[in-house]
């Protein structure tokens, strides 16, 4: 396989594609950072906010599991999510449930799958995990197993409607590893994407023309900015509305991800 100037055997090729970032593979992410490194970023502090919220006696779940509006309008209040604007949703919801407010959907399933949070008599609680790792001193652990649990076990098609079979999440430690090769400079989400994935069917031979792009941004890229891994920048309002969303990796990309050297 050749990606760009990156050549890699069949056996390099398969040991990505069967990385689950657990530290056994080659992609190896660190948990070592400072809270101060990850201040700016999207989900380590308002993952922290969310757990320091269920902190005591937790909150109650409605009938079907999911969180109550009460306490997702408290998290509308607190969380500071970018692209995400309080106002603007509250103008076209009448009620807001979590499903109306994406980080509240995605922070619930990623704590459950990282059993930071359970169920117990309806309601809501951290886990004595989850109370270990909110300590500002544990904010490098808490986001290297938000990050680990986002990549390997959550389905990262979960928030987007797109009718599209996941094909990323089986070789992310691929794309992982070439964006890190590739994305240093402003990069548009398409070339991006045929330069880091392995071009399966649904990627060559798609329903829609742009869905795979359209996807690849829903499902790689959002994620990767909301850890403060890439940056994006969108086209200024009087350019032409068809320029393409730019994307480039952040400082703390290689301070965060590190690969074993490639035999």
């Amino acid at each position: 396989m050749t990606a760009g100037i990156i050549k890699l055997t069949e056996q390099q090729f398969y040991a990505f594609v069967e990385d689950r970032l657990d530290g056994l593979g080659p992609c190896r992410v660190q948990e070592d950072l400072a809270f101060a490194a990850l201040a700016d970023t999207t989900v380590l502090p308002n993952a922290r906010r969310f757990m320091m919220a269920l902190d005591g006696s937790g909150t109650k779940l409605t009938m079907r599991g999911n969180l109550n509006r009460k306490f997702v309008e408290m998290l509308l209040d607190q969380l500071q999510w970018r692209g995400c604007d309080a106002a603007e949703l509250r103008s076209v919801c009448n009620t807001i449930n979590e499903q109306d407010f994406t980080p509240a959907m995605y922070l619930h399933a990623v704590f459950r799958l990282a059993g930071l949070v359970r169920s117990e008599k309806g309601l809501l609680k951290l886990t004595n995990k989850g109370r270990i790792l909110l300590p500002e001193e544990e904010a490098g652990r808490l986001q290297a197993i938000l990050f680990r649990t986002t990549f390997a076990r959550y389905n990262p098609a979960y928030l987007d409607p797109f009718d599209m079979p996941e094909v990323f999440a089986p070789q992310i430690s691929l794309i992982l590893y070439l964006i890190g090769q590739f994305c240093t400079d402003w990069r548009a989400a398409g070339p991006l994407m045929r330069s880091v994935t392995f071009p399966t069917k649904e990627l060559t031979e798609p329903k829609y023309p742009d869905l795979p792009v359209t996807a690849f941004e829903s499902r790689v890229l959002r994620y990767l900015c909301w850890f403060g891994l890439m940056e994006k920048i969108q086209p200024v309002a009087n350019d032409d509305w068809r320029q393409p969303r730019l994307y480039r990796t952040t400082a703390l990309y290689e301070r965060m991800l590190r690969f074993a050297e490639l035999r």
